[in-house]
């Protein structure tokens, strides 16, 4: 049996009844933290319904305005059948190289058959709180509504303006919430943002 290519030069998924389809990138975007050192960001979004991975790899490109590569970074992540997720990679060193673009490229991604399991956790509120030019943050209170105790717990945070864009993007884990608990958690950048007029919160 073949393996279908799920998008990629290496991708390859074992073969399934269902047609499986590639992940869709939404967005890839990077954001300046201190001189020489950025963030990268991409939001990605897997159609299969019923297909998870325990991994994908990828790699963050960023290149210069001359289409010189300039940063690479690798990682692996977990992917759940029909989500919405949020990659996330701090601290890519440049140097004296001034970045341009940002791509994702997905490396390889091996899919197994399953079913979404929703986390069941409520986000009560979201405060932006920019003023502060020296440290904008985000405070996000969730809770949880299920009746069990939830580990490990990837909280990602996208702030955007009105017109959609993306502004600046953060990512924490959460080590436990138990049944019924609620928390703060908080988002911070290294640097002002402005106009950020909602704040997208991703959960997994």
């Amino acid at each position: 049996e073949e393996g279908i290519d799920c998008g990629g030069a290496d991708a390859r998924c074992a073969p399934c009844s269902e047609k499986i389809h590639d992940l869709t990138i939404l967005w890839t975007r990077f954001f300046p933290t201190r001189q020489g050192v950025y963030d990268a960001a991409a939001l990605l979004e897997n159609s299969n319904q019923f297909l998870k991975t325990g991994k994908f790899v990828y790699v963050f490109k960023i290149y210069d305005e001359n289409g010189v590569l300039i940063a690479v970074s690798e990682n692996s992540t977990f992917i759940w059948p029909g989500e919405k997720f949020l990659i996330f990679e701090p601290n890519i060193l440049a140097e004296n190289r001034v970045p341009k673009r940002a791509l994702l490229e997905m490396r390889s991604v091996n899919w197994e058959k399953g079913e979404a399991q929703p986390l069941k956790i409520d986000i009560l509120k979201r405060d932006i709180l920019l003023q502060d030019l020296s440290s904008p943050r985000l405070e996000v209170r969730i809770k949880n509504q299920e009746n069990k105790i939830y580990k490990n717990i990837e909280i990602g945070a996208a702030l955007l303006g009105q017109e959609g864009e993306v502004l600046g993007v953060s990512k924490t884990l959460l080590d436990r919430l138990d049944i019924g608990e609620e928390k703060n958690v908080v988002f911070t950048w290294p640097q002002a943002v402005s106009g950020g007029s909602r704040a997208d919160v991703l959960l997994r």
